[in-house]
């Protein structure tokens, strides 16, 4: 049975024209046009598609591939004194979490990275390692535009969304204590425990060292406004049922090993889907700052702007002016540089 197959979705890949012309794209109709006159003189034309020959089609070119097994529940029997690294920890959750995508290859198991030192870290040492980090396109976009809290809307999307909220899955979300409050990360969490029961088992991770850590490093100084005194705050919350903290290494490695046994049981049928919070202390680095070149910014059209308007403002002024200032990554380091 040979059959001609199809697929035209506005996208050139062969560089038919200039590349002007290649990156406009085509036009579907006229190409297609195109194909179904030169195939009509060689023959009839006709819809060759119908229930189930799109998995047929699929399986001659590629095969009939069979899912991997189960991987078992990581034990970590061999690591009695710890690791060196702590994100080793993380590398190792989603190592497992590669192995259950390949048992499950139609189930949905995806994580979602919020912009954030500790997270980015996290990140890097998982790219390191050469497994995937499971993310999807919202994930790739939330990582291209620097978000700081789109995963909490993810969150609330999964959870609380038909058809996500009634899909088995494994879900994972990533993100910093100074991101989660700003985006009330928490009190959603907790809101979506007490009032959804979705399909899924999702953890939301949440690094608490106390800190706007990757707006310091971009000023290289150790504010004192980008301190956050939280540590009641999430001490409070441990009572939860739900809510895991982690004070070092060897308790992280528990609750990682812990998420593995409970993904198992989940997906044999024999665990509870649901949303839990496992909060991370005691993880903190120390990188060489992202100042670069400053002059740009201190010859800057906006720095100029600053100097005149806030200049202009404080203008006879007898006491000094307070400022109040979003500490963004597309200006703190205009900020800092004017405060200074």
């Amino acid at each position: 049975e040979n059959r001609l197959v199809m697929l035209c979705k506005s996208v050139c890949m062969l560089p038919l024209g200039s590349q002007e012309q290649n990156v406009f794209g085509v036009d579907s109709e006229a190409v297609l046009d195109a194909v179904s006159r030169a195939v009509r003189k060689r023959g009839a034309v006709f819809w060759g598609h119908g229930p189930g020959t799109k998995a047929a089609l699929m399986q001659k070119a590629f095969g009939y591939p069979s899912a991997e097994p189960m991987p078992a529940p990581v034990t970590f029997n061999d690591d009695a004194g710890g690791s060196n690294n702590s994100f080793d920890y993380f590398v190792q959750y989603m190592t497992y979490l590669n192995k259950v995508k390949l048992a499950k290859p139609s189930m949905p198991v995806l994580n979602w990275y919020d912009t954030g030192l500790l997270v980015s870290v996290m990140q890097g040492a998982i790219a390191e390692s050469g497994v995937s980090m499971l993310t999807d396109k919202d994930g790739l976009a939330m990582l291209r535009d620097a978000s700081i809290g789109h995963i909490i809307s993810k969150l609330n999307q999964i959870i609380a969304v038909e058809p996500y909220s009634t899909t088995k899955g494994v879900y994972n979300f990533f993100i910093g204590d100074g991101a989660c409050r700003l985006n009330g990360g928490v009190e959603l969490a907790l809101h979506l425990m007490e009032g959804y029961k979705a399909k899924s088992m999702t953890t939301l991770f949440i690094f608490n060292n106390h800190k706007w850590a990757i707006e310091d490093n971009l000023v290289a100084e150790a504010e004192q406004e980008h301190v956050l005194y939280n540590a009641q705050f999430y001490d409070l919350l441990s009572q939860h049922g739900r809510v895991a903290i982690c004070s070092d290494e060897l308790e992280l490695r528990e609750v990682i090993a812990f998420l593995t046994k409970k993904t198992d049981l989940y997906l044999k049928g024999q665990a509870d889907p649901g949303l839990s919070m496992v909060v991370i202390r005691g993880l903190d680095v120390t990188l060489p700052p992202v100042l670069g070149d400053i002059d740009p910014i201190l010859k800057s059209p906006e720095m100029a702007f600053m100097r005149k308007v806030l200049g202009k403002f404080a203008e006879g002024c007898n006491n000094k002016v307070p400022i109040y200032g979003c500490s963004a990554f597309e200006y703190i380091q205009y900020l800092h540089l004017f405060m200074e």
